[in-house]
């Protein structure tokens, strides 16, 4: 019978590894803190001045968190390959967000992404109802996925106090987001990506010398199944058939069926092209060139994906087969304390059994890293919405030094709730934590995802189009959330006794595509039968409509409640309006640089003076002048026009190898009988 997995003492090599590790990264993280820290576009998107490498290296390392190396290498353990295709696809849509969406965003001259439909549509209830909701989705979602990912390895591993070691792991991240804001968190993630991919690769030339290739594995793979399995007499434990294609049959459950794959790229666009803490990667570098350059870079690094985290997943599942194949709900609760499944600790397992003294250390900073750097984003991006889009509406006039200390301040109550989140994480834990993660996206993106794709090609839907719409696909996607999550899933041997309903079974991916496709019909709908924005409101706000030099109109809000678009305006109002905006944003920009209201008199050096002077210090407030700050940001982007011809025409000819080699993959990990695209056999 298999037995419970055992922690390994660390070496000294390991603790020497370590140390080194975050000797590099808080070394970095100090010396990122001391630029751009003094200003709103400093300490939000970096002043601007990211170059290629440290955006590409910051899109990857703020999506490869440690659920992705638990969740994709146990879905490789579980099923094969086939979770490699949300890798693959986002290959397709970062170009998608470089060429398409980005440009929109940088015309728009936004912050945030709530921002952007605020200028789009007018009114506030959209924003501040997508605020709202990407804050929940951050907590719940991708704050408490990589905490119980982190607490997986760290636990299985090392045989730490789950609590301790993840409470530690959360407060180091806050830390550096608190200290350096967006500068300090791209620099940071540039250097755990390269120690990511360095221990990552190691480890799967182990991986791949132990079985010896990627031909063995797929000849040995079908044949990893536990005694449990063979002894049970049924199919539960057993790897399915089509395991190394990429393309499942129609009602796979294994893996993602093929007609869903039109629905896992609605997701792929809802993360890569709308989600705050990815876009704002993208918003933070020098100019459109080097947005487009860091989105080929991440695309490469995805490549990787499935090489790296997915094939390990395989080989642990050949070499440990009773413990990672285990079959009864009785051997899976003795091995991993879960009665599901065991596949998510097949990445925990190699480094435990593989790695030598010292690269062990270094696998366990790789994961460190990976958890660090999806944490600090998160913290980053969901205190830059908060300031701007919450902070900023009841305090409209806020000085710049408040709004830092805002930003600084709801970090720290991210810490707070990620930490009151841990017992949660630990007493929901699943067998398939990838799918999990995907599933509970395909219930709230999609609809978010069309009124983006809507706002961005189509000029003709409004505020009340896009509200509406929202509102009916969450309704739709929470109905199915909560009625799903009502039920528990039995262990496969007990599946005779699963009483869910049918509908419940319909694949999440199909969802996530009838989702979509209800919430533009409402949306459509609706905008026909309501007023239009006015033609000047929209300049430069479309992907059509990039070349226009006229700025757009901004769309007053009705008073009352609700805070509505009012489109029913004349062109005389929309001239008053618009000279009462550029004025407003004469005095916000003073505002905004009003330094003094916070720096104490110099002259009366007190102890009040000194306290001012530290805390100012560690807010990141400098004091600056009227041209300074805010100021200087703005000046640091070019126009679209600007952009250098010979490097847009090699950003164009990377990306279209890029998307070629993506299509590559998805043909040669493919199988292509048409008997399996259409049923399971």
């Amino acid at each position: 019978m298999a037995t419970a997995i055992t922690s390994v003492a660390l070496h000294w090599a390991d603790i020497l590894v370590l140390i080194t590790y975050f000797g590099i990264v808080i070394g970095f993280g100090i010396w990122s803190s001391c630029k751009n820290r003094g200003s709103v576009g400093g300490y939000f998107l970096a002043g601007r001045s990211m170059t290629f490498l440290p955006v590409g290296a910051s899109l990857f390392a703020s999506n490869i968190g440690s659920g992705h190396f638990i969740g994709l290498a146990g879905s490789g353990a579980n099923n094969g390959i086939g979770a490699a295709t949300f890798e693959l696809n986002a290959t397709y849509v970062l170009m998608i967000l470089g060429w398409i969406f980005l440009p929109v965003y940088i015309k728009a001259d936004v912050f945030t992404m709530p921002e952007f439909l605020k200028k789009r549509f007018g009114g506030d209830r959209i924003r501040f109802y997508l605020t709202i909701l990407a804050l929940l989705l951050s907590v719940f979602t991708k704050i408490s996925v990589d905490l119980y990912s982190g607490a997986i390895f760290l636990n299985q591993a090392l045989g730490w106090n789950i609590y301790v070691s993840v409470i530690s792991l959360v407060l180091l991240a806050a830390i550096f987001t608190i200290g350096g804001g967006l500068s300090a968190v791209i620099w940071t993630d540039f250097i755990q990506t390269i120690i990511m991919i360095l221990s990552a690769f190691i480890l799967m030339i182990i991986c791949y010398t132990k079985v010896g290739g990627i031909q063995l594995i797929k000849e040995l793979y079908p044949y990893a199944v536990a005694d449990t399995a063979l002894f049970s007499n049924s199919t539960c434990g057993i790897p399915p058939e089509d395991f190394f294609s990429l393309i499942r049959p129609l009602d796979s459950v294994d893996g993602p069926p093929w007609v869903g794959i039109v629905g896992m790229t609605l997701l792929s666009v809802w993360y890569w092209c709308s989600d705050q803490v990815i876009v704002q990667r993208a918003l933070a570098a020098k100019n459109v060139t080097h947005a487009r350059a860091g989105c080929i870079v991440a695309s490469s690094l995805k490549f990787l994906s499935i090489f790296i985290m997915v094939i390990p997943g395989m080989v642990a599942r050949i070499l440990f087969q009773d413990k990672i194949g285990c079959a009864t709900p009785e051997s899976c609760k003795q091995i991993c304390d879960n009665e599901a499944s065991c596949t998510d600790i097949a990445y925990p397992i190699i480094v435990i059994e593989l790695m030598p003294n010292g690269l062990r250390g270094l696998m366990l900073a790789c994961m460190i890293a990976a958890l660090m750097s999806s944490l600090t984003s998160i913290f980053n991006s969901s205190s830059t919405i908060f300031t701007i889009d919450i902070w900023q509406r009841f305090r409209p006039k806020a000085p710049q030094w408040e709004l830092l200390i805002v930003g600084r301040i709801f970090t720290l109550v991210l810490v707070g709730i990620s930490i009151l989140w841990i017992p949660i994480i630990s007493a929901a834990q699943g067998g398939k934590l990838f799918d999990y993660i995907q599933s509970v996206t395909s219930f709230l993106a999609p609809p978010i995802c069309s009124i983006y794709v809507l706002a961005i090609f189509w000029k003709r839907i409004n505020e009340e189009g896009a509200f509406w719409g929202l509102i009916c696909g969450l309704v739709i996607g929470l109905i199915r959330f909560i009625w799903e999550y009502s039920y528990s899933v039995p262990p496969c041997l007990l599946a005779a006794t699963d009483r869910r309903p049918e509908a419940i079974k319909f694949h999440f991916l199909y969802f996530a595509l009838l989702l979509f496709t209800l919430t533009c019909l409402v949306a459509v709908i609706v905008s026909l039968l309501t007023r239009p924005i006015p033609e000047q409101c929209l300049h430069g706000l479309n992907f059509f409509d990039l070349d226009n030099p006229i700025e757009p109109t901004p769309i007053p809000t009705k008073p009352g409640l609700w805070h509505k678009a009012d489109t029913a305006f004349e062109d005389k109002h929309i001239r008053s309006e618009s000279s009462v905006h550029r004025l407003s944003r004469v005095q916000s920009a003073a505002a905004i640089r009003r330094f003094g209201l916070f720096y104490p008199d110099p002259s009366n050096k007190s102890i009040k003076y000194y306290s001012k002077i530290a805390l100012a210090w560690i807010c990141g407030v400098e004091h600056q002048g009227e041209d300074n700050g805010d100021a200087r940001f703005s000046q640091t982007m070019p126009p679209l026009a600007r952009e250098n011809l010979f490097w847009k025409r090699i950003c164009n000819i990377n990306a279209v190898l890029i998307l070629a080699f993506a299509s590559f993959l998805w043909a040669f990990f493919t199988d292509y009988r048409i008997d399996k695209m259409f049923k399971n056999t």
